[in-house]
């Protein structure tokens, strides 16, 4: 049988917990790399716009606004990209991962039948090919007798 054949996405949140870990990791590192952009900008306007005459404070204080408020925008823009991406990545091996388990179960109490269907390009893929030919070689050498 073929392991991407009849599977379709019904949900990206298979495993909620680890997804939303995940999502929270990637957007605390875009938050870092925000807050170091800000912090670098600033300090960089600092050093080459900051004169102690009177009257240049007010282009200096409002360089500084522009700054935070275009960091700040980039920060909202970020916050919808990191959790559609994040889940999406994260459902590529948490929905495998998910099915894996339930076909290693299946099989654990003697349902060699049972198959795992991924669909094309999922990771562990290689590793349901390999646990797909383990339950045929299982159903050869096993064969369930005759119900009735």
């Amino acid at each position: 049988m073929d392991s991407n054949a009849g599977y379709k996405r019904t949900q990206y949140l298979v495993d909620r917990d680890y997804q939303m870990r995940f999502v929270t990791r990637l957007f605390m590192g875009v938050l870092v790399i925000v807050t170091l952009s800000a912090l670098l900008a600033s300090s960089v306007l600092w050093k080459t716009m900051y004169v102690t005459e009177e009257g240049s404070h007010v282009t200096f204080i409002a360089c500084l606004i522009t700054i935070v408020l275009m960091l700040l925008f980039e920060l909202l823009l970020a916050i919808p990209i990191v959790l559609y991406v994040g889940i999406r990545q994260s459902h590529r091996v948490v929905g495998p991962m998910t099915r894996l388990k339930q076909t290693l179960e299946a099989i654990g109490q003697g349902d060699f039948s049972q198959r795992i269907a991924l669909r094309k390009g999922d990771a562990l893929g290689d590793l349901a090919s390999a646990i797909n030919r383990m339950a045929e070689s299982l159903e050869q050498r096993f064969p369930r007798p005759p119900q009735g």
